[in-house]
């Protein structure tokens, strides 16, 4: 995916709205889904597609979690499929959530992305 903007030529960090409307979404659907088990409902809750609806801007914001929460982080991944286009993990990660936040991570540092 050719990235339209790339923090690493320079981009600015996203902007303070942005980020404060992020945070506001992610912590409620953090409330919202944290003791569910089902992934299908974890990422169909509206808050996570309202961040899936912000598009490209939200990735720095979403890798910069994954750096955060890199050993146990939260169920990123489908949004950064769904706003990317792709999907880097090997089928060898699924089902562990650090390993997937690994090559996302590694995925970000390839293509200028957050």
């Amino acid at each position: 995916m050719a990235l339209t903007a790339r923090r690493a030529e320079g981009e600015a960090a996203p902007d303070r709205g942005l980020a404060a409307e992020f945070e506001r979404l992610a912590a409620a659907w953090w409330e919202e889904t944290a003791y569910l088990s089902s992934t299908t409902e974890i990422v169909s809750n509206p808050h996570y597609r309202a961040i899936i609806a912000m598009g490209e801007p939200a990735l720095p914001l979403i890798l910069d979690r994954l750096r955060r929460e890199r050993d146990d982080p939260d169920h990123w991944f489908e949004a950064l499929a769904a706003i990317t286009g792709e999907d880097p993990v090997p089928r060898s990660a699924w089902g562990r959530n650090a390993e997937k936040a690994e090559a996302w991570l590694r995925w970000a540092d390839k293509n200028g992305a957050g």
